[in-house]
């Protein structure tokens, strides 16, 4: 019989066996201990895959893809769906796999993972040999730590209860199926990954897991997409250390961040086997980044659904709608979508293929055409009013269907296999489409219902079907309305998990607009989620507006009125000067925010940035919630009549005042036509629009620039056309600005634009603002001698038709 040491040399060989001669281009290694496989691969220079199981088999003179697949069958089921994709991280890679007496080496350029053959125990240096990430483990199921882990959780939400809303949203009402109970699983079928931790280590991200903190080491976050409770988990955190860990897992799973043990982070599976990135950066940019390459970068909406969103009333018909889109514009109040709640179908809360519209409230087509088809816009009735209005309309949607059903039909055409010949529930919405409807509001009914009684067409159960559904859904409606029209549209949904980012915008469920929604934005934001909004202005009435001023500064804006009146003209005087200078803001910010957009479509880093997001050094800010950035230069304050600015200089956006800090909380005197706190960054360069009706889809041809002088500071403004998915292709357009501030000088040069997209201008006027202590006695322009205009706080030079291929200077002295 062959001994153990003799068997852990042959299976430690099978690694070197698999390089075929050359170490450069290994990137896996095998291993078993104690009937336990790993599997361990290297992504790219700064990722590593770890996976653990029970061993099903012999591996002895295995390959390592045939000794995987025993222990390993099949691919993942966010691998399966094109969810995750591990090898958009490996082109070009290089790694090697090394074997020592007690050890095996998996090295990549910069990092090297160790597997510890003596107790199988793994730990990441790199390659100066400082360790990143502690010792790492699997426990193995039935262990004495599953069972202490299982029941921990039970008795944790031993009182767990879902809001029942009589079979609509969340928990179905029972009749149709009944909720998995037993929190923590069979522990003799659940696992646990473990990660040791420094003692400084702070950690983010997690989805909407946690409504107390967005630094989460001294929690445990239950991954399980809940109405009301954790709508978006995801299973990736971020150390301040400088790596990430994703769990591959669609069943219910825990992040316990050091609440049991303060020195390990225990990942619990209610699965047998652990599928573990670890991902490595110098900081937690570097790391959204790296998640987004594995789950897919952020979905970039149409430039217009970065206006303003709203939803009327959900009693209203045609006529109230098109008479709330002219008091709207007459109003002054720039807004560039309406949608529909529930009252457009003809049956309530239709979660059918043949929902129609109803036609005693709307005529999107001559009556007579009900029952004709195929179906088409008319200019002259209720969408096409809207439109020369200039609005676009979208529709609020609900359905309880097998999405595997398209995604197994789709993999079966691909390898041109039959159909399964049932019908896709997206489908039916290109009718809606071809009529006019330019997106979809995806409402939780019923997705985020628990389903345990259903029967999957790809035979899997819900226990791994639920967390994967909340994906799915927006996957097939992006894929199904890019195929119909080749445009980007809008849609977004308030469940999600991991990838969810790609594929569509996120909304804070049925959170409100108050401090439980806060959380959401700063925690999803986090975890890589750049376009999420909330219910703005759905909090008791003495915060609406305080609300308003949030809603203005996320990533994307809705209003939705729903049960309620929050249309702007049905507010008093003062109120509605408010709401109307907050609107016209947020649309003279829109190609700031369209920027921050297109770079966070390409990094994965949010529009809105929690405060130890963009201050990782900052203690002050580890777990810092009433306040963030959004985009590099502006700092909101929510909710507190307090805010902490960071080491330096800072402006009050709204009154002009400086602000000199070495890292202090400061109170704020709001202005009697505002409703919070709005700081900028001293060296800011802030694009700025004039419009302010509508954004529409044609390319902006005037800026105006708002630059803050101090020391050297630069802004990249990105742009791209509306509708297209030419970003995709790098189809897009970047201008530097640039601006040295030195003794009484100044001097701003805009650089040529880099890249181009279809329809872009060849010229553009500027109008650069600079905030100054006192005029400027000398200007020039381009070399030539300018004059400008001096308000006592802000100098203004027009400047006439520029071409954008050529650089312009400006000096102050």
């Amino acid at each position: 019989m062959m001994c153990c040491k003799t068997k852990r040399m042959l299976l430690c060989g099978l690694c070197l066996l698999f390089c075929a001669g050359s170490l450069l281009q290994a990137q896996s290694a095998i291993y078993e201990k104690d009937g336990i496989v790993y599997h361990l691969e290297a992504l790219g220079e700064s990722v590593f895959r770890i996976r653990a199981a029970a061993r099903t088999g012999s591996v002895q003179g295995a390959s390592v893809q045939s000794a995987t697949a025993q222990t390993f069958p099949g691919e993942s089921l966010m691998e399966r769906y094109s969810l995750l994709n591990a090898s958009s991280l490996s082109s070009g890679s290089e790694s090697k796999v090394e074997q020592t007496a007690d050890s095996i080496v998996l090295k990549t350029s910069s990092y090297t993972l160790v597997l510890d053959s003596r107790d199988a125990s793994l730990t990441i240096r790199d390659n100066g040999g400082r360790l990143r990430v502690g010792r790492m483990r699997f426990i193995a199921p039935g262990s004495p730590g599953c069972v202490e882990m299982a029941a921990l959780i039970n008795k944790r939400y031993e009182g767990f209860t879902t809001r029942r809303n009589g079979g609509i949203i969340g928990d179905d009402d029972g009749s149709l199926s009944e909720a998995d109970k037993t929190e923590g699983g069979d522990p003799a079928k659940s696992s646990i990954f473990s990660i040791g931790l420094s003692p400084n280590e702070r950690f983010y991200g997690g989805g909407s897991t946690s409504r107390e903190h967005i630094q989460h080491r001294g929690e445990i976050l239950r991954m399980w997409a809940t109405y009301q409770h954790t709508e978006i988990p995801v299973p990736c955190l971020m150390s301040s250390a400088g790596w990430g860990v994703f769990n591959n897992a669609t069943r219910k799973n825990y992040f316990d961040v050091g609440c049991t043990d303060s020195g390990e982070m225990r990942i619990y599976n209610t699965d047998n086997k652990a599928d573990i990135f670890i991902m490595l950066s110098d900081g937690m940019p570097g790391l959204l980044d790296l998640y987004t390459s594995l789950t897919g970068r952020n979905y970039l909406l149409p430039k217009w659904a970065y206006g303003f969103c709203f939803g009327p009333n959900m009693k209203e018909d045609q006529w109230d709608i098109l008479g709330d889109a002219l008091r709207l514009r007459e109003g002054g109040f720039p807004c560039d979508l309406l949608w529909l709640e529930p009252q457009w179908m003809s049956k309530h809360y239709d979660f059918s293929t043949s929902k129609k519209w109803n036609y005693e409230k709307f005529t999107p087509e001559y009556f007579f055409r009900e029952k004709k088809y195929p179906k088409q816009y008319y200019p002259s009735l209720f969408v096409g009013r809207l439109n020369d209005l200039g609005y676009h309309l979208g529709l609020w949607v609900c359905e309880e269907y097998d999405l595997s059903i398209a995604e197994e039909d789709a993999l079966s055409a691909a390898a041109g296999l039959p159909q399964s010949g049932q019908e896709h529930w997206m489908d039916h919405l290109k009718t809606f489409i071809d009529m006019g409807a330019e997106g979809f509001k995806m409402d939780p009914a019923r997705t985020l219902d628990e389903h345990t009684y259903r029967k999957y067409f790809n035979g899997q159960p819900d226990k791994a079907m639920h967390n994967l559904n909340q994906v799915l859904l927006p996957k097939q409606m992006n894929m199904m309305y890019r195929e119909h029209t080749g445009k980007r549209g809008w849609y977004h949904y308030c469940g999600g998990y991991a990838g969810v980012q790609h594929w569509c915008a996120s909304t804070s469920g049925d959170n409100g607009g108050g401090k439980v929604a806060l959380f959401d934005q700063l925690n999803l934001s986090n975890s890589a989620n750049m376009n999420t909004s909330c219910d703005v202005m759905f909090v008791p009435a003495e915060d609406e507006m305080a609300s308003l001023h949030f809603g203005v500064f996320l990533p994307w804006m809705q209003v939705n009125s729903w049960c309620s009146m929050f249309h702007p003209f049905y507010y008093n005087d003062r109120t509605k000067d408010i709401y109307r200078k907050y609107l016209q803001l947020r649309y003279r910010l829109i190609p700031y925010i369209y920027s921050s957009a297109i770079e966070g479509s390409r990094s994965g880093m949010p529009i809105l940035r929690s405060m130890p997001l963009a201050f990782p050094d900052d203690s002050a800010t580890e777990d810092m919630w009433s306040q963030y950035m959004f985009g590099p230069n502006l700092l909101v304050g929510i909710f507190s009549d307090e805010v902490y600015l960071p080491e330096g200089l800072w402006y009050s956006a709204w009154t002009g005042e400086k602000v000199s800090s070495r890292g202090e909380n400061f109170r704020c005197t709001v202005p009697e036509d505002r409703a919070g706190i709005l700081m900028v960054k001293a060296g800011a360069i802030i694009p700025l629009s004039d419009r302010l009706t509508s954004i529409g889809t044609e390319p902006y041809t005037s800026y105006t620039v708002r630059v803050y002088p101090c020391g050297y500071s630069s802004y990249t403004l990105l742009d791209c056309d509306a509708e297209s998915y030419g970003y995709e292709q790098g189809r897009v357009a970047s201008t530097r600005f640039e601006c040295r501030a030195e003794g009484s000088s100044v001097d701003f040069t805009i650089h040529p634009v880099e890249g181009s997209f279809e329809n872009m201008p060849s010229e553009c006027d500027y109008h650069i603002e600079f905030v100054l202590d006192r005029k400027p006695a000398r200007v020039k322009v381009g070399g030539r001698k300018a004059q400008g205009e001096w308000d006592g706080k802000v100098f203004s030079i027009k400047l006439p038709a520029h071409k954008v291929s050529e650089k312009l200077s400006i000096e102050l002295d």
